[in-house]
């Protein structure tokens, strides 16, 4: 169990009139930053003082300079119900979120003690399956689940671990222990954000970040660059790695692009990719190139239409077959959505001990499976204390204390005609966080994403990773359906690290040859269509300029509406008729050259033009 430090007597006391003096802790929870009000604990002492140094004013500065930096760098983020933005900018708060090092190294070996858990039920489930045999998980917990997969039966090479990259969400409770919330591995974002995070503060705050004695996050990349390469069984010495996105519509396909290019690796989407003989291939200009890894950010359902989703248009058909056939290696591996069922929650302390022959270290938060009766009885004996959730994926939930007598009804017939689809968890209080809103450190919830990759024979854990937090009365729930506002996560060392880097410096003249051969072909269409739509937006907005001049002139003896009838037809729109009377034709020609200028719904418009850009250009 991993518990908080609790405050100590020689606690700094701040300053009657400083930042941190005026912090509003919330008495009935935790606060990571406070014990009491005005009283810090030990391992903040050091960065707020600087943070008074800096002063409110000033951070408020700097946070702009930070929002600044990101959206100069495109990091963007968004959710797939978003109606009015098609990118939203990603926010971060400048306040970092610090954890002792001591309290980091007993999360650590909770965190790789569930990866190595999951790896070895995911293992299991998927060939001898002796944990639903022996009855340590119940059947249907496991089939009814979209996540478990039939045809991945077997799919996996003897020896070949299917959890290669693991995302783990985790919160502190009031009582200051840190529980999991939720497992993510079919695509587990958010190491890259964590990554541009730490580069983009430390560039806004350099005062806080020189010296700062705190884990570096480049290392763990390093590690799972080099897992990614020696997964390769074909071509170990060159082995051709690529990053499988769902394109640009990804709410997260920043992350994907940023986590390409720092990792020095293809960054793909299904199309570009073909199976032949058994093999994948990647499509280039040059011709077919053999690929041996795929990193994947495609749900799994979505990888193979062939045998999985005949709907998809994201996967590569085969895909499936060359897995089996171990020509190419999947990270992580098809299938692995079944261990984001929250009711598997509810025995993990049995599969621990049943399949590593451990105690679980890292509790998870308390949950009862609907499945089982005596569960079922006390879940809805005590409903009104506890949050139902659908085990299916971005399944409803519902918190017990909200429901009407209308909604309680029904959620009791639908737990009662299939409860097994139904688990129930206890609600906890979040831990508090500092956040900076207008010049002021404001209490916000905040929950935690860390990250686990494979190395060698074991697992490495990240070194921090991403916190998230609120804003103003949002709750954390309806703040992370909108992305919420994350923070930088700090692991304090003793000593300040040595600075680690994956990326390339410039440090001679950039080399420009005219061979794109390794082009993959997509990119190149899209590059062509990139410079048509260029060519169109630049003659588009010519034609409308000298149009609308001459509208302006309309009143003028000297303006000849032939040419005004040509410049229509250049832009290929209708001319309004002749009949009309000519101030009612004036305002027809100037609302049919706005629309084309401002309207997303004209086909021809300037905005379709520009979004067909960036379309292609991403």
């Amino acid at each position: 169990m991993i518990r908080a430090a609790v405050a100590y007597p020689d606690e700094l006391e701040s300053p009657s009139e400083t930042l941190v003096a005026n912090y509003p802790v919330n008495a009935t929870g935790y606060d990571e930053m406070c014990s009491a009000p005005g009283v810090l604990r030990p391992h903040w002492q050091e960065i707020a003082k600087s943070l008074e140094e800096i002063g409110g004013k000033e951070l408020e500065r700097r946070h702009g300079e930070v929002q600044r930096l990101l959206q100069t760098d495109g990091v963007t983020y968004n959710t797939y119900d978003d109606l009015h933005s098609s990118q939203r900018h990603w926010l971060v708060d400048p306040i970092p979120l610090l954890m002792t090092g001591e309290e980091w190294s007993e999360l650590a070996i909770g965190l790789e003690q569930r990866t190595r858990l999951m790896n070895a039920l995911l293992a299991d489930l998927y060939d001898q399956r002796l944990a639903i045999r022996q009855g340590w998980l119940p059947p249907e917990l496991i089939y009814p689940h979209p996540g478990f997969l039939a045809a991945c039966h077997q799919s996996l090479p003897s020896g070949q671990r299917g959890l290669i990259f693991h995302g783990i969400d985790l919160a502190r409770g009031p009582d200051g222990v840190l529980r999991v919330y939720g497992d993510r591995t079919q695509s587990p974002s958010g190491a890259g954000y964590a990554l541009e995070n730490r580069i983009i503060l430390a560039r806004a705050l350099p005062m806080l970040y020189r010296d700062a004695p705190l884990r570096r996050l480049a290392s763990f990349l390093e590690t799972e660059r080099a897992t990614l390469a020696g997964l390769a069984r074909h071509h170990p010495e060159n082995p051709h790695v690529v990053l499988l996105t769902p394109g640009p519509n990804s709410p997260v396909y920043f992350e994907h692009a940023y986590l390409a290019n720092y990792l020095s690796i293809s960054l793909v989407e299904g199309e570009d990719l073909v199976v032949r003989d058994g093999r994948v291939w990647l499509k280039t200009l040059g011709g077919l190139q053999p690929v041996d890894v795929i990193l994947r950010r495609v749900l799994d359902t979505f990888c193979d239409p062939l045998e999985l989703r005949g709907d998809s248009l994201l996967g590569v058909p085969g895909l499936l077959q060359a897995v089996r056939g171990g020509h190419v290696v999947l990270a992580n591996t098809l299938g692995s959505g079944i261990i984001e069922n929250p009711g598997l929650a509810a025995f993990l302390p049995l599969l621990c001990r049943q399949l590593l022959g451990e105690d679980l270290k890292l509790p998870s938060l308390p949950t009862w499976w609907c499945g089982n009766p005596d569960d079922h009885g006390y879940v809805l004996s005590n409903l009104d204390h506890l949050v139902v959730r659908s085990i299916l994926p971005n399944g409803p939930y519902w918190e017990g204390c909200q429901l009407d007598d209308t909604l309680r009804t029904q959620l009791i017939e639908q737990m009662q005609s299939a409860p097994y689809l139904f688990v129930a968890q206890e609600p906890q209080l979040l831990s508090t966080a500092p956040v900076l809103e207008e010049g002021n450190l404001l209490p916000r919830p905040v929950m935690l994403r860390g990250f686990v990759v494979a190395e060698d024979d074991g697992y490495r854990v990240m070194p921090g990773g991403l916190a998230r937090v609120s804003s103003g009365l949002d709750t954390l729930q309806a703040a992370l359906q909108k992305g919420g506002i994350s923070k930088d996560w700090w692991v304090l060392a003793k000593t300040p690290q040595r600075h680690v880097s994956l990326l390339r410096q410039a440090h001679g003249p950039i080399v420009v040859t005219r061979d794109g051969s390794d082009l993959p072909s997509r990119v190149a269409d899209n590059l062509f269509w990139l410079g048509r739509y260029s060519e169109r937006f630049d003659g588009t907005a010519r034609l409308l300029r000298e149009a609308l001049g001459r509208l302006l002139e309309w009143e003028q003896d000297n303006t000849d509406e032939r040419c005004l009838d040509d410049l229509f037809e250049a832009l290929e729109i209708p001319v309004p008729p002749v009949a009309q009377s000519p101030r009612a034709r004036f305002f027809a020609l100037r609302q049919t050259l706005l629309s084309l200028l401002l309207e997303a719904e004209h086909p021809g418009s300037m905005e379709v033009i520009f979004n067909g850009m960036l379309r292609t250009g991403r």
